[in-house]
């Protein structure tokens, strides 16, 4: 079962299958947050809404097999990168690649062998006697931030192994480490967070549905619009959140400055007219009436009396002739409004605030007429807006951060740490020492090139030489 998961194969086609997932949930209308748009969708493609709807398409990220892929991947993670623990476990062990040298290295009477398998190699001879020529070359590796690691000993000679930069090998395995912290975010959010819309009326309140004893409260609504235009410059809602009539916190929240409540975040996400208003101001000549919704008025110096019953805020006729509305947005208000006298009442009439020379009869079938510019014209409307507050518990949002930062790590770790690896073989030559070094570096051959040679030249000048110094680079084996 292990090998499936090894494979390269499996991990591009998961890794496909999560992120076409995540395509369909950013695409298609999400239920938790857009849930207007989903019913509009729906009311227009109600076929494929019930293929969605089977697939939980509308509420993919919450959806089980959704949970599944991602619990699928980090198993895949823990099996395929995790399982050990990353090469080169001991003090001088080697890359993966390289492990073949390993037995060479450890029988002494193959050290030359061994060495002549590295990447790079250097050999000179020292002044020093055998002991001081192992202790200055220590200490020169050490002065250059090079970590001795061990020693092996041979009868006639001395070979330890110097690192430098070797937690860069840690950078992939702390990265994948990263994912599956990820990973678990995600799905403690999946299975223990939500997201949903909260539309509330201004002056009114109304209960969540992830906490039915919750109720949102938006006390007021301020808007503000730029000069001559509709389109709103800011928006924000005095909102009060109560559980059982106990005060929990209250706040005047804008966007991208919500209230927080035990990691409960209250967004003002968006806002809207519904078909609620508190005036509606008519002109009659050079009379001007306002008029509260649904309350029978009398139009001064006639017989006449007027109400208006239902405003829309985008006026449209839709494709079955009848009133509708294009959006929320006070883009185009719209009254309906009927003349009565006596006990004879009108037909209903529609007024365009924007443009009050059209006009439209509505009939009994509620189809819409057009008519002549009537005597009197929609000058003003009071709406009542409503505030959509968005509200959302993420319980894995630390840990998806931590992961993110782990992440960062591993990255930094990955490609800015550069490792490079010195073996060193002292022997005794007579009364001084001979010196032979291999090199390796985690970026090739050529990109440790020149320096591997100027620290050999400044390694062989602190060991007094009586040689010139020979530097060879060769090609790893296959």
């Amino acid at each position: 079962m292990t090998k499936v998961f090894r494979s390269v194969r499996f991990n591009i086609f998961l890794g496909a299958v999560i992120t076409l997932a995540s395509a369909m949930g950013t695409l298609i209308p999400q239920i938790t947050e857009t849930p207007e748009k989903v019913a509009q969708f729906q009311g227009v493609h109600p076929h494929w809404s019930r293929l969605f709807g089977f697939f939980n398409l509308f509420d993919v990220y919450h959806s089980y097999w959704f949970m599944g892929l991602l619990a699928l991947m980090a198993v895949d993670i823990i099996l395929c990168k995790l399982w050990s623990l990353p090469p080169d476990q001991g003090l001088v062990s080697l890359p993966p690649e390289e492990t073949r040298e390993l037995e060479a290295e450890r029988h002494l009477a193959q050290k030359d062998a061994a060495l002549k398998l590295k990447p790079y190699r250097a050999d000179f001879k020292s002044a020093f006697p055998y002991n001081k020529a192992v202790e200055q070359a220590k200490k020169g590796l050490d002065q250059r931030g090079y970590a001795i690691q061990e020693d092996f000993f041979a009868q006639a000679g001395a070979a330890f192994v110097a690192t430098r930069h070797r937690a860069q090998r840690w950078g992939s395995y702390l990265a994948h480490i990263a994912l599956v912290t990820i990973l678990l975010g995600a799905l403690i959010r999946a299975v223990f967070g939500f997201v949903e819309m909260v539309p509330v009326i201004e002056g009114g309140s109304r209960a969540m549905q992830n906490k039915p004893d919750w109720n949102l409260f938006v006390d007021k609504f301020d808007i503000k619009y730029y000069p001559g235009t509709r389109d709103p410059s800011s928006y924000a809602s005095a909102l009060r959140v109560e559980s059982r009539g106990k005060l929990l916190a209250q706040k005047t929240i804008h966007v991208n400055d919500p209230l927080d409540i035990g990691g409960v975040r209250f967004y003002q996400a968006s806002w809207g007219a519904g078909g609620m208003f508190r005036s509606a101001t008519l002109k009659f000549g050079d009379s001007v009436i306002r008029l509260p919704q649904r309350v029978l008025k009398k139009i001064p110096g006639t017989p006449l009396s007027v109400e208006a019953d239902v405003m829309l805020p985008d006026f449209t006729v839709d494709q079955d002739g009848q009133a509708d509305t294009g959006s929320l947005e006070l883009k185009d208000p719209a009254v309906r409004v009927f003349f009565q006298m006596g006990p004879h009442k009108t037909r209903p009439i529609w007024l365009l605030q924007k443009f009050p020379n059209i006009s439209f009869v509505e009939n009994d079938d509620g189809i819409l007429e057009h008519i002549l510019r009537p005597p009197f014209r929609l000058v003003d409307v009071d709406p009542v807006l409503f505030s959509g507050i968005q509200v959302a518990y993420d319980p894995g949002f630390k840990i998806v951060l931590a992961g993110a930062i782990l992440w960062l790590a591993g990255m930094i770790m990955l490609f800015y740490l550069h490792r490079r690896r010195l073996w060193v073989l002292v022997e005794p030559d007579g009364r001084a020492s001979r010196v032979c070094v291999g090199g390796w570096s985690s970026r090739g051959p050529r990109e440790f090139e020149a320096e591997f040679a100027a620290l050999m030249g400044e390694l062989r000048g602190g060991m007094e030489p009586r040689s010139d110094l020979l530097i060879s680079r060769q090609v790893p084996a296959p």
